[in-house]
């Protein structure tokens, strides 16, 4: 599968929303990943569907909103409506049928759906959404805050690989991104990286994005 790096705007100067989607742009990006976050699902808050929007006029790349949120549900439509390409739910907000609606339901926005699941969530949780998502979201680090430290998640990387088999579903893994993490979960079998502090913290955005798709090609080819 194809090896894809999304930034997350979470990490960007927010000062700066449209010259640092610009920079992400400019640097190869594949996807933007965007954070929006209740103050209830984690213990922060973070940016709305104003700025969604704002960034949705200022580029073409596809868009990801990873709903931290309880109640996700309410929102799809002004997802799609502000431009949202991709919407993520986590799975553990609702019961296995109310999740399989919400997947639904985000398709019928003409939205790709997607599952997230926590660090302490395992493998088998996501298994009866997978006829249903486009991706599946593996989180590498606890959701709620940026720059926190990567968690190995290698081996339920692997038992999703398992399960997915040769289905198109894309594996992406969020949090502690480095050539480093990021070669060690696509030997794993994921080949979307969700990058933060380690693409709009360094010097050269391009340079970071291009050696997590190198790491993530060596695994491959490994």
């Amino acid at each position: 599968m194809k090896i894809l790096t999304a930034p997350s705007l979470f990490a960007a100067n927010l000062l700066e929303i449209g010259a640092q989607v610009k920079r992400a742009c400019d640097s190869g990006a594949d996807i933007l990943h965007f954070d929006i976050m209740d103050g209830v699902y984690v213990p922060n808050i973070s940016i709305g569907f104003d700025v969604l929007k704002a960034v949705r006029s200022c580029t073409d790349l596809p868009i990801d909103a990873h709903m931290m949120t309880v109640c996700p549900e309410k929102y799809f439509e002004r997802l799609a409506e502000y431009g949202a390409d991709i919407v993520t739910v986590h799975s553990d907000i609702a019961d296995t049928e109310k999740v399989r609606f919400m997947l639904t339901d985000i398709h019928s926005y003409g939205m790709m759906a997607a599952v997230a699941l926590k660090p302490g969530v395992p493998a088998q949780e996501v298994f009866p959404f997978l006829d249903l998502a486009d991706m599946v979201l593996v989180m590498t680090v606890e959701p709620g805050f940026s720059g926190q430290a990567f968690m190995d998640m290698t081996e339920k990387i692997q038992k999703i690989k398992q399960q997915i088999g040769k289905e198109a579903v894309t594996i992406a893994v969020d949090g502690g991104i480095t050539p480093k993490t990021a070669e060690m979960c696509a030997a794993a079998g994921a080949n979307l990286f969700v990058v933060g502090s380690a693409a709009f913290g360094a010097p050269s955005m391009q340079a970071v994005l291009g050696d997590i798709r190198a790491a993530a090609q060596r695994a491959y080819q490994g």
